[in-house]
């Protein structure tokens, strides 16, 4: 295969998502060796900073989609414009994250551009010049390989953190500004409100250290034993999204992609298997402790420390030891 990967840049706040980096980590690796171009696509508006913070990262180029109409993120805009940019380029492969802005441009690109779409991989290796990408089934249980013989781009996303990020020397990349075209009387949506969850007792997302709890606690009384490894700690208390669902806990104490992205020092996993969505929004914190019952349990593939035993009984022993 060769010809161009393109990233698609994603950012959070005015500053590149992890997701970005590790994307172009990977796309470098295969550019290098199947003799393809890396290029990266930035859009929005004014956004010199984004643009600097990917000079060296180890793209040949950096796309600068600008334009006031891309200031507010609208998904129907941003795949619009980023379609045009694919079917002018027609790069080999498109990148994403597998985010709420991938999720939602990677299948409509695809479409709009005829290619193919593969969502939520963990990684991307070669059979001979058949790309192939793995993804997890089932709630993580399962991992599969699927070969991808469709018609290109292919347009694949991937896991927040499921991809290394490595420092690339000595390559800097150019840049290049692509035509924006957004006729605004042909939109069927526009974009009213960009609406904000309510903060709880604390904002979870700039906690240093978060206990988190899972479906494992099992019921809602057991949440005061969670309370308090956390008080013990100086830090605040999370929760996976079944223990929201249920009504044990506001959404605005969630993590996952749904509600919160967290990048505590340290984050706790009290009786969490270890979604997928859950795994992507915290997988970046400094220090990941993770306490389960169940060995297999897919959080331990991203814990830095794994605890196999009953919470009940390994929770207060922590408490006695923090406060001993």
């Amino acid at each position: 295969m060769s010809g161009e990967i393109l990233v698609l840049a994603e950012q959070i706040a005015g500053v590149v998502d992890n997701v970005s980096f590790e994307l172009l980590n990977l796309g470098r690796k295969i550019a290098d060796s199947k003799g393809m171009r890396l290029s990266v696509l930035v859009t929005g508006h004014q956004t010199e900073s984004l643009q600097n913070s990917l000079i060296e990262t180890g793209a040949d180029l950096i796309l600068v989609a600008d334009d006031p109409a891309l200031e507010t993120y609208s998904a129907e805009v941003y795949s619009t414009v980023i379609s045009n940019v694919v079917k002018e380029r027609s790069p080999a492969m498109v990148f994403c994250g597998y985010t709420y802005f991938g999720i939602e441009m990677s299948s409509a690109i695809a479409t709009r551009c005829q290619g193919t779409s593969i969502s939520n991989c963990l990684d991307l290796n070669w059979d001979g010049d058949q790309p192939v990408v793995v993804r997890p089934m089932f709630g993580g249980t399962l991992m599969i390989r699927i070969e991808m013989n469709g018609p290109a781009p292919y347009v694949i996303s991937f896991e927040k953190g499921a991809l290394p990020r490595e420092a690339v020397e000595g390559k800097k990349a150019e840049k290049e500004l692509v035509a924006v075209k957004v006729d605004q009387s042909s939109l069927s949506t526009s974009t009213l409100e960009i609406i904000k969850a309510a903060a709880g007792e604390i904002d979870i997302t700039k906690a240093n250290i978060l206990v988190s709890m899972g479906r494992g606690i099992g019921d809602k009384e057991k949440i005061p034993l969670i309370k308090e490894l956390a008080d013990a700690l100086g830090g605040a208390i999370s929760c996976s999204r079944p223990i929201a669902d249920m009504g044990w806990l506001g959404t605005e104490y969630q993590v996952g992609i749904s509600a919160n992205y967290v990048t505590p020092n340290v984050y706790i996993a009290c009786g969490i298997s270890g979604a997928s969505q859950h795994v992507a929004a915290m997988r970046d914190s400094g220090l990941i402790i993770a306490i389960n019952k169940d060995p297999n349990a897919p959080i331990f593939r991203v814990a830095h420390y794994g605890i196999v035993g009953d919470l009940f009984d390994v929770v207060p022993a922590l408490i006695k030891e923090v406060t001993a």
